[in-house]
């Protein structure tokens, strides 16, 4: 028994078993390290298929953004066009003059021209003669419809300036001047050029490639390359690659391993669709670092363990490597799906994706903020499990007509917001792209209601100047009149008569001074101040008024900080707020002024119950002379707009007709 004993245990036994333990390990090493490999290439494939998803759709977004941004830039342009020409009708322009409207409105150029197309006035440096010919070339070649009375304005798009060869983008106008003749402006194009950068798909790209793992992104058709990240200057051609030409010819999502130089990548390749038609692909090269590194760990495990159980022959070793090995695997593969995830998490647009099965596989952080709902409670939920009462619009969404659409749905927190929508479709899966517009057309309306506000201000000073003079020759006569002619009969009445005539005088006086306060508002003088001495202040110059109405007046103020604001402004903008209430509420009314604080902004709110703002009014109440009071002359909410756009907040209106109206302010707490 001793011997059969230890003919087991003889050195070329042991070293035999642990060869073959060895040999196994290895073995099952190798086939754990490939399927490892081929789980991890497998959610890297799914989740570059989102991500060339999202990426394709913000694409066609920017692209939408930057016509609407054209239209806009055309619009402001005419606009200063019009106003140059409407100017020119009523006085003869100067060069000087013209050239401090292009200082003040930063257009890079402007100019006159006669019937004939002969320049009369020119912003720029360099003089013309009529019979110039580049004068003449220009009339004939750009500015013929407008000559010839074809049309009253033109957009010429970018060109070459007249006076030396700089590229500009340039519009028309008609003269207003009975002698006929148009307007020219300019702009400089490099403007236009960092506007479309900082916005435009090469920026999109750019961001993309600056993120952790990716070793490029870019967009690219058969001329070469249209956008791309910094890290990339050439890559091969479409032409000369047939897997690019696949995912073109069968307008697919595709991926492979390629080496573009020295490094490997990941590539996911995407038609990049934009109008329906496809314009080029998308190529989001991914890093196989962190691939690489894991291999190169688990070999030398694998090698390491196979060493130690050769040595000691030890079988209990190969279940501990054979654990590890599947805890690293899972590890890495976490680690990829994290790094994924944080693309999808950290985008500005709600990235939702549903499986086949319409159920819920990708909500990123956007999603959660514009629904309202943690994205553990929706993932794995069928669509229709996950819209609750908070989240109607959720189904509405993936109504199949929204694939490229722009509708309004409303928030968990019952704020109505409009959004654009871009769906992806196929067999395995559904992926939504929302883009949240409403802040954006927010302050576009903002930006126009500011620009008719200003325009409308400037030419109510023209005309107060000049009724100024002629309405104070008429009180200081009035005024002589009262004091040195005694008429022999009606003296009474004639007092009386001079009496209203320099009331009235003082009156139109006064709304003069309004416009002339509009037109050119008073420097802010900041100062800092706590939330109770404005409120305080306000409340004061007001409770007279209201005590005297028989309304209800309160004021509340919660976190008492200090605000830096123009004191006497702020509070002609709340009084004129309260005036406002006070003239819509009805005798034993309420009226509440209430302010607080949170970590970076003053809100004050104003509100009544008084008869309400109908629908088709709310946009209007801010515009200038808009009023539907009698006597009024709809100068008051217009300059508390303009006093809080200085102090850079902003104001909305709320109102239920019959019911109440809320004025909401929101102003920095510091300006400096």
């Amino acid at each position: 028994m001793k011997n059969k004993f230890s003919a087991l245990i003889q050195p070329g036994y042991v070293i035999a078993i642990a060869a073959t333990v060895a040999v196994i390990m290895i073995v099952t090493a190798y086939m754990e390290l490939n399927r490892s490999r081929e789980d991890i290439f497998y959610l890297m494939e799914k989740n570059a298929f989102s991500l060339a998803e999202s990426v394709e759709q913000s694409s066609a977004i920017i692209v939408l953004s930057t016509d609407e941004i054209e239209n806009i830039l055309n619009e402001r342009l005419l606009n200063n066009a019009f106003f140059i020409a409407y100017l020119d009708s009523i006085k003869r322009l100067s060069r000087q003059e013209l050239r401090q409207l292009c200082i003040e409105n930063n257009i890079s150029g402007a100019g006159i021209y006669n019937r004939y197309g002969n320049i009369i006035v020119n912003s720029g440096t360099v003089k013309f003669s009529p019979g110039n010919s580049i004068n003449n070339n220009f009339a004939r070649e750009q500015l013929y419809p407008i000559l010839k009375g074809e049309t009253d304005r033109l957009i010429i798009g970018i060109t070459e300036s007249d006076s030396e060869a700089v590229k500009s983008y340039r519009v028309a106008v008609r003269r207003k001047n009975p002698a006929g003749g148009a307007i020219r402006i300019d702009l400089d194009l490099d403007n236009i050029a960092e506007l479309r950068r900082s916005i435009g798909i090469g920026k999109l790209m750019k961001d993309l490639g600056d993120n952790r793992g990716i070793e490029y992104a870019l967009l690219q058709d058969t001329l070469g390359i249209i956008a791309a990240s910094g890290s990339v200057e050439e890559i091969n051609s479409i032409e000369s690659d047939p897997f690019l030409k696949l995912a073109i010819i069968n307008d697919t999502t595709i991926t492979r391993i390629f080496s573009p130089g020295k490094k490997e990548v990941f590539e996911v390749v995407r038609p990049a669709v934009i109008y329906g038609e496809i314009i080029g692909i998308i190529r989001i090269g991914i890093s196989m670092d962190e691939i690489h590194t894991m291999e190169t760990r688990m070999k030398q495990r694998a090698l390491i363990i196979s060493l130690v159980v050769f040595v000691l022959g030890a079988l209990a070793l190969t279940v501990i490597v054979a654990n590890q090995n599947i805890r690293l695997s899972r590890k890495k593969i976490h680690a990829m799906e994290t790094f994924t995830g944080s693309i999808l998490e950290n985008m500005q647009d709600a990235i939702i994706t549903l499986d086949g099965d319409n159920r819920i596989t990708i909500f990123n952080r956007q999603a959660e903020r514009l629904f309202g709902t943690e994205a553990v409670k929706v993932l794995n939920k069928k669509i229709q499990e996950a819209a609750s009462n908070q989240m109607d619009c959720l189904e509405t969404v993936f109504l199949p007509g929204n694939n490229q659409k722009e509708i309004r749905i409303q928030c968990a927190d019952k704020s109505e917001r409009i959004v654009y929508i871009a769906i992806t479709r196929s067999d395995e899966s559904t992926t939504a792209v929302i883009r949240d517009l409403t802040e954006t057309l927010r302050l576009k309306k903002e930006v126009e209601r500011r620009e008719k506000l200003s325009a409308m201000g400037e030419l109510a000073a023209g005309v107060a100047h000049e009724i100024r003079n002629p309405l104070n020759a008429i009180s200081m006569i009035a005024q002589r009149f009262g004091k040195e002619f005694k008429p022999v009969r009606g003296v009474k009445e004639y007092r009386t008569i001079t009496d209203v005539l320099q009331k009235e005088s003082q009156r139109v006086n006064n709304i003069i001074h309004q416009f002339l306060r509009f037109a050119r508002p008073p420097k802010l003088k900041l100062s800092n101040i706590t939330v109770k001495q404005l409120i305080n202040q306000a409340a004061t110059l007001f409770e007279s008024q209201a005590k005297a109405k028989k309304v209800n007046f309160q004021f509340e103020y919660g976190q008492d900080r200090t605000v830096n604001v123009d004191m006497e402004q702020m509070t002609q903008a709340l009084l004129n707020l309260l005036q406002n209430s006070l003239d819509a509420a009805e005798k034993g009314g309420k009226i509440l002024l209430y302010a607080d604080c949170n970590d970076n902004e003053l809100i004050i709110r104003v509100e009544d119950d008084g008869v309400g703002i109908p629908p088709e009014r709310l946009s209007k109440v801010f515009d200038l002379y808009f009023t539907t009071k009698k006597g009024g002359t709809g100068m008051g909410l217009a300059i508390t707009h303009q006093i809080i756009s200085l102090h850079r907040g902003k104001i909305e209106v709320q109102s239920k007709p019959g019911i109440n109206t809320k004025f909401l302010i929101q102003i920095p707490l510091k300006l400096n």
